[in-house]
């Protein structure tokens, strides 16, 4: 049994590195996307606003 530990010692912590995985990478996209959309979506606005007071 003493080898089952060991084994079970090394083997939770490896397995549990993938745990927040996709949490982590959606919200690393969403770093990068949440950005990019507000400076798109106001660069739609502002040319709106151009077109109707031009």
């Amino acid at each position: 049994m003493k080898q089952d530990d060991e084994a079970q010692k090394y083997y939770y912590p490896v397995e549990g590195r993938t745990d927040g995985a996709i949490g982590d990478a959606i919200a690393f996209m969403a770093i990068i996307l949440v950005p990019a959309g507000l400076y798109a979506a106001w660069n739609t606005v502002a040319s709106w606003i151009s077109a109707l007071f031009s």
